[in-house]
């Protein structure tokens, strides 16, 4: 898909953009080789960038792109980095963490902060709700030497951008996702009471607040397939579609990492 993208490429906006792909120039390989295709000044612009892009895609560079691109195009970047990204998800009170949910190429997991530099290492995308608000400044923070992936896809943004207004646990049942019943009100607030419930002797609140917290991490990813498909229809670009994944053949791993992170 990033090789149908040209915004990365100075003097190339969303309106030029558009232009290419409608005049035939829909990637990198249909660019014609001579020729006037926007005008003079560009077109060598154009063409130039072109070959440095061909050249850092085939180097596997994909912070390239991120360090080109505004991030709130990052989402174009999903098909380059699905098999390193992480689908991230903390809970905090205050400046503290209280427990840190990932989907990644190890799976699902639920990890206390002591555990999350060592996850952490190899990822090559993030995918986080309200990440660039929250979750990442913490992680900085707490982690003062960890150095996040260039790459990061807030689908806050992506959903915005696509006018759905409300936070995560709003837009899941408008995707059609849904939580067990004694998850579906639960909010931020509720995490936080939780993890003090957790910290006077309560032996169930650990439990629910990472069920809890594990159901945020495992909708980040078919949400993240959805909004994807979605801006691609919006933006006419011309790249196909991701495959959603089949949450139900992940609802096992939820039970699971709670298990794990429990016993």
């Amino acid at each position: 898909m990033i090789t149908a993208t040209f915004r990365h490429i100075s003097g190339i906006g969303a309106m030029r953009e558009r232009q290419l792909w409608f005049s035939g120039v829909r990637s990198w390989a249909s660019l014609p080789p001579s020729g006037e295709v926007i005008s003079p000044r560009l077109d060598s612009r154009l063409r130039a960038g072109v070959a440095l892009s061909a050249d850092r895609l085939a180097a596997g560079d994909v912070a390239f792109f991120a360090r080109a691109l505004p991030q709130t195009e990052h989402w174009r970047l999903l098909p380059q980095v699905l098999s390193g990204a992480a689908y991230l998800d903390i809970e905090a009170a205050g400046e503290r963490i209280t427990v840190i949910g990932v989907l990644d190429d190890r799976g699902l997991a639920s990890l206390q902060p002591e555990g999350f530099l060592e996850r952490a290492r190899g990822w090559t995308a993030l995918v986080t709700f309200n990440g660039a608000a929250f979750d990442l400044p913490i992680l900085r923070r707490v982690f003062p030497s960890w150095q996040p992936p260039a790459v990061h896809v807030d689908l806050k943004h992506v959903y915005q951008r696509l006018r759905e207004k409300g936070g995560l646990k709003q837009l899941e049942p408008r995707a059609g996702f849904f939580r067990p019943p004694h998850l579906a009100t639960r909010s931020g607030a509720d995490a936080v009471a939780l993890w003090h419930l957790q910290a006077a002797g309560d032996p169930s609140a650990r439990r629910r607040l990472v069920e809890y917290n594990l159901y945020d991490v495992f909708h980040l990813k078919p949400l993240a397939e959805l909004g994807y498909n979605r801006l691609l229809t919006r933006t006419k670009m011309p790249a196909a579609p991701l495959e959603v994944t089949d949450r139900g053949a992940m609802l096992y791993d939820v039970s699971r990492a709670v298990e794990a992170a429990c016993s």
